[in-house]
């Protein structure tokens, strides 16, 4: 399996780990809604599946996996969940309750999933799993795990396609909000403001209410009865996910056009190697200088034979000329860093420093030297004062004991007495 960079970042708002194509769709048939919703150790292919949730109204499934790798520190905060290393065994804790939580392997959990997505279909065609995401990159790794596992012919006969509730919240919603995640949809259209979206069963459930509820408003006549609960299968239901729901088989297409995307992104890592090093922003930003390469079927070896016959010139006139979808400051960014790593006379583009502007480092505030100085300066004065008493105490100390000497020299005490003798006449 091709990878990502181990230097790109893995936060959510570094970019789609997939190019955003839109759902083909299926047609409309007797399918079930399933809410679905996973908890990951990051968003690159290779990442692993940490909890896999589903939620229809009758039923409920979760289960923790334990995950070869460590989580990333960005999605341990995200998930509130930690892997512990022991001497001989690995555990998972809940970091907000402090319990332990118990887990299965990948190939246990994923069958017991696809068991019960086989329990929840009942008599219908297939089941169409429901997830939110601005950025899609979830399906690829649930497929990716099944064909690990040797489970994806299996899945595929229960499961038809993935729908993602995100696009149909942005086409739908388009006239209410500009915004279309999940906590915001969550509390405009289920008035659900203090739900915990860190785990992947909450998650699940709102994403099945939220289609539901997008679905009732496409009715000519909603209904008045709250009480009744929806099953899934719902014709209005059904009719407004099947556009919006990408195929098993159109999600594998897009993987193998992402891996060959990857292997074209991976022949730039000499010439953004240190960028890729530095800081978060400056590593976001040379991660989304190189996609557009990629994007644009430009690799290493095609811009170095175009450098050694036309120079300078001849890599403006490429980017120029292929890459449609930048602006021009990021093509005279991309023509310098370039020109600056195939010209041997040059010196490549380095990162920005950070010295200067991270002078407090070790995670201290940025008033502990200020107020490190002024205790320096306190200590010193009452140091001052200190000595200035003892040397004061001491002068006294010294002054009485210099009298108490000199009275003591000078005491009719100390000196010898003279005895008057009277005068004896001698006749």
């Amino acid at each position: 399996m091709v990878q990502h960079d181990i230097s790109s970042s893995s936060d959510e708002n570094s970019g789609p780990n997939f190019p955003e194509v839109p759902a083909k769709g299926i047609p409309v048939g007797k399918y079930r809604v399933v809410g679905w919703s996973v908890d990951t150790t990051g968003r690159r292919l290779i990442d692993e599946i940490v909890q896999l949730a589903g939620y229809t109204p009758d039923s409920k499934f979760s289960q923790y996996i334990m995950p070869f790798a460590d989580l990333n520190p960005f999605y341990s905060r995200k998930h509130n969940i930690r892997v512990f290393n022991a001497l001989r065994y690995r555990r998972l804790k809940d970091m907000r309750t402090g319990q332990f939580l118990k887990t299965k392997s990948e190939v246990s959990a994923l069958t017991d999933f696809i068991q019960w997505l086989e329990t929840v279909r009942g008599d219908a065609d297939g089941v169409v799993l429901t997830f939110h995401e601005v950025r899609k990159a979830t399906p690829g790794m649930l497929l990716e795990a099944l064909r690990r596992n040797s489970l994806l012919e299996r899945f595929e006969k229960v499961c038809k396609g993935f729908a993602n509730g995100y696009s149909v919240a942005k086409a739908k919603c388009q006239s209410s909000t500009k915004t279309y995640n999940l906590r915001i949809m969550g509390k405009l259209l289920l008035g659900r403001e203090s739900n915990d979206y860190s785990n992947a069963v909450e998650r699940a459930s709102a994403i099945y209410d939220i289609v539901v509820h997008l679905a009732q408003g496409e009715r000519k006549n909603i209904e008045t009865d709250t009480s009744k609960i929806s099953t899934g299968t719902e014709p209005d239901l059904i009719e407004l996910v099947c556009p919006y729901t990408n195929p098993i088989s159109a999600e594998e297409e897009e993987i193998e056009l992402f891996k060959v995307l990857l292997q074209r992104q991976n022949t730039f890592r000499p010439v953004f190697g240190a960028l890729m090093k530095a800081s978060p922003p400056e590593r976001q930003h040379a991660s989304h200088l190189r996609r557009l390469l990629a994007e644009n079927n430009i690799n290493y070896d095609r811009l170095k034979e175009t450098f050694e016959s036309g120079g300078k010139e001849g890599l403006d006139r490429i980017l120029k000329e292929e890459i449609a979808n930048a602006i021009e400051a990021d093509l005279t960014e991309l023509l310098e860093i370039l020109d600056c790593f195939f010209d041997p006379d040059k010196q490549p583009v380095k990162p920005k420093t950070t010295w200067g502007r991270y002078r407090n480092y070790r995670g201290r505030p940025k008033s502990f030297s200020k107020n490190r100085k002024n205790r320096l300066k306190k200590d010193s004065e009452s140091k001052d004062e200190s000595s200035g008493k003892t040397e004061s105490n001491t002068d006294t100390t010294a002054s009485s004991g210099s009298e108490n000497v000199a009275s003591t020299e000078t005491s009719p005490r100390n000196e010898p007495q003279r005895v008057e003798v009277p005068a004896i006449e001698v006749a």
